[in-house]
């Protein structure tokens, strides 16, 4: 398992902070991409644990942890057919939940040429596994040229809202690269 890397962000994301008037850039983890990463039926970029328990959390809101359900990382809930899941009905009246939405918070996604995407920091519930997902995920790794085996950084900051009247916080950003 690498360690985390606590070298200067690279120059391309401290430029992406200031351009977008960020703050607190810091490294959360880094890793080599597996194929589960850039698998198109997963969707996600899944982050680990230990990074996020460590380098994450205590930057979040408490409301941020909620959203994401990260109250208690690494925990598995049980699923459940929530009014937000698509719910089918079978014979025998049981419910099957069908694309269970999991929810999240919000976070921008910059990669190194300058492309953003907006994707969702969240923890799914029957892995407790911690996730940068969405549709938009598949794009991100297209533009970025990422394939299995590349050794990426996730650095973390604020970014000042542009309606900040409509939010209590500044805006959850990652740089990825």
């Amino acid at each position: 398992m690498e360690e985390y890397d606590v070298a200067a962000p690279p120059e391309w994301a401290q430029d992406t902070v200031e351009k977008h008037q960020g703050s607190d850039l810091r490294c959360v983890m880094s890793k080599t991409l597996e194929q589960s990463d850039l698998d198109r039926n997963q969707n996600r970029f899944l982050l680990r644990r230990k990074a996020v328990r460590a380098n994450l959390i205590t930057a979040l809101t408490q409301r941020e942890k909620e959203e994401a359900n990260l109250m208690n990382v690494g925990s598995k809930r049980k699923r459940m057919a929530l009014l937000s899941a698509r719910v089918e009905r079978l014979e025998e009246g049981y419910k099957k939940v069908a694309g269970r939405s999991h929810g999240g918070v919000d976070a921008s996604v910059y990669i190194r040429n300058g492309w953003r995407m907006e994707l969702k920091l969240t923890q799914w519930d029957g892995s407790g596994s911690n996730v940068l997902k969405d549709r938009e995920w598949r794009l991100l790794c297209s533009l970025a040229g990422f394939r299995r085996g590349d050794f990426v950084r996730l650095l973390f900051r604020r970014q000042v809202a542009e309606r900040e009247v409509e939010r209590q916080t500044n805006k959850l950003c990652f740089a990825l690269g």
